[in-house]
């Protein structure tokens, strides 16, 4: 017996947690808005990036929403698409701005992360450019955020499991081809048999 799964719902704790991540971001962007230069037609930092599934399915199920004929460009794109080339930008701007995911919206930012025991902070070279120092509260905790995101995906794909077989990370061009799958369509998100789930880029 087959019975409806709301993919929507799955994404809910994603979606928290990117208003979240804005609110920051946008706190920030505020405060030193000076010495903060990225802008829309930028572009320097948008590539082909992996992405943890929950992303990838927020991005898939956005892209339904969007005309056929400009799905059909993205998926084209897509197909082709290498490392640095986000199948995603138009004129150097982002095509799914409000969905695009949590290392694409802190991109430029002062970011804290820790690598073998060792703390460091990465920021774009345009950003702060006059400021001897980052303030402290400028500096965002991006394995903190990091953490929270990979509880939020491990939960989604649980809950999806029995429709959805994904590999741990996915492309961006990968998540817009998994747009085209009948399952996260609008009014098609049913479960498959038991032993029927898709396997997809695993």
């Amino acid at each position: 017996m087959k019975s409806a799964v709301d993919i929507n719902k799955s994404l809910l704790n994603y979606r928290h947690l990117l208003a979240g991540v804005d609110q920051l971001l946008g706190s920030i962007q505020r405060k030193y808005s000076d010495h903060i230069v990225c802008h829309k037609g930028c572009g320097c930092g948008c590539r082909n990036i992996s992405i943890f599934p929950v992303e990838a399915l927020s991005l898939a199920v956005a892209l339904q929403a969007l005309p056929e004929a400009v799905i059909a460009k993205f998926r084209s794109r897509a197909a082709s698409a290498s490392f640095w080339d986000c199948p995603l930008l138009e004129d150097r701007a982002c095509s799914m701005y409000a969905f695009r995911p949590i290392i694409c919206r802190t991109h430029g930012f002062p970011l804290q992360t820790i690598y073998k025991e060792r703390s460091s902070i990465g920021y774009c070279r345009y950003n702060f450019k006059d400021m001897s120092s980052i303030p402290d509260d400028a500096i965002i905790d991006l394995g903190s955020i990091n953490d929270t995101l990979r509880g939020i995906n491990a939960a989604a794909v649980d809950e999806l499991a029995h429709i959805l077989k994904l590999s741990d990370r996915l492309s961006i061009a990968e998540a817009v081809r998994l747009g085209s799958w009948e399952a996260i369509r609008p009014g098609c998100q049913k479960a498959m048999k038991p032993g029927g789930n898709a396997n997809l880029f695993a």
